[in-house]
C-alpha cells in the first residue's frame, strides 16, 4: 500500500482541523494533455479520497515547458503526478454550497510521486494551478460493490483529436484507467443504425463543442472488469446515449481506437482498506 493511500496528509483530516466537511488531505492527480492540460483524482474506496474529479486546469507557460520538454525515466510509469498541499477536496464540488477552490498549490514529478518518483527532484515545485473547467466531479460509496453484471463504461472528454476516455468509476472492485482515443472515420451512427455525417473536421468540431464537459460512454459486449478493459491500440464500439451527435438526434453510436493506455491503477481500487 502507498503512502499516498495509507498514512500521512492522504489519510484524510478534518475533525478538529477546521475542516467541517472531513475531505482534507494530499489528493495526488495524474498530469495528462497536450495542448489542454488536464488532472485526474488517484481516487481509492476509502474517505476522503473516494472522488472521481477530471479536471482541466491552467499552468504557467514554464510548467508546461517542463512538462512538454522532460524525459519519462521510469519506463513503468511514463506519466507525470501532481502532489498536492492538502486540502478539502469537498471544496472543489462544483456543485457544493460551501466555500469552492479555484486553485490548488503543490509539486509535479515525473513518475507516480509516492512509487519510483518518491525521492526524486521533482519537475516543478510551488506549483500554481489553476482550475478552468470541472469536466467530472462525483463522489462515489465507499461500501458500493459490483454485482458482476454492468456494462463497461467509460467518461469521454476532450477538445476536438485530443479525445480521452476514463474508465467511470462506481463500485468496487473497480479500475483507474485512461485512455487517449480518436473516433473511426465512417463509424458513426444514430441508434437507427443510419449513418452521420463524421469526416474527421466534422467529428473534430463537434467533439471540440460537446466533450469540454464528460460524457457516460458504454462499451459493447464488455462487462465492467479490469480484465475486460479496452486495451491501447484496441477498437471497439462506444455508446453515447444522453448526446446528440452531429446529425442532432439524440444519441449515437462510434467505433473508438484505443491510441494508448496513459495511465492504469487496479490494486488500490480492489476494495475498501479500512
Amino acid at each position: 500500500m502507498s503512502d499516498h493511500h495509507g498514512n500521512g496528509d492522504h489519510a484524510g483530516h478534518g475533525n478538529g482541523h477546521g475542516d467541517p466537511t472531513g475531505t482534507t488531505g494530499g489528493h495526488g492527480m495524474l498530469v495528462f494533455g497536450h495542448d489542454v492540460i488536464y488532472f485526474s483524482h488517484l481516487p481509492m474506496f476509502d474517505k476522503p479520497h473516494n472522488y472521481q474529479a477530471l479536471l482541466e486546469v491552467g499552468l504557467d507557460e514554464d510548467v508546461r515547458e517542463a512538462l512538454r520538454s522532460h524525459r519519462h525515466v521510469f519506463p513503468e510509469e511514463p506519466y507525470d503526478t501532481f502532489d498536492p498541499v492538502p486540502f478539502p477536496m469537498a471544496e472543489l464540488d462544483p456543485a457544493g454550497s460551501g466555500p469552492r477552490l479555484t486553485s490548488i498549490t503543490g509539486k509535479i514529478f515525473c513518475g507516480h510521486f509516492e512509487r519510483r518518483a518518491k525521492g526524486t527532484r521533482p519537475l516543478a515545485e510551488n506549483v500554481d494551478v489553476r482550475i478552468e473547467r470541472f469536466v467530472r466531479f462525483s463522489e462515489f460509496d465507499v461500501d458500493a460493490r459490483a454485482t458482476g453484471d454492468g456494462t463497461l463504461e467509460y467518461l469521454c472528454f476532450g477538445h476536438g483529436s485530443q479525445l480521452y476516455l476514463a474508465h467511470a468509476i462506481s463500485a468496487s472492485p473497480s479500475f483507474d484507467q485512461l485512455l487517449e482515443v480518436h473516433a473511426v472515420p465512417g463509424t458513426a451512427t444514430s441508434r437507427m443504425g443510419e449513418p452521420l455525417p463524421d469526416d474527421t473536421a466534422t467529428m473534430d468540431k463537434f467533439f471540440r463543442e460537446h466533450f469540454t464537459t464528460a460524457a457516460p460512454c458504454h462499451i459493447g459486449g464488455r462487462s465492467d472488469d479490469p480484465d475486460r478493459r479496452l486495451a491501447a491500440q484496441e477498437v471497439a464500439d462506444g455508446s453515447f446515449f444522453a448526446t446528440s451527435p452531429p446529425s442532432g438526434f439524440r444519441g449515437f453510436d462510434v467505433q473508438l481506437e484505443a491510441d494508448r493506455e496513459v495511465y492504469l491503477e487496479v490494486r488500490e481500487l480492489a476494495g475498501p482498506m479500512h
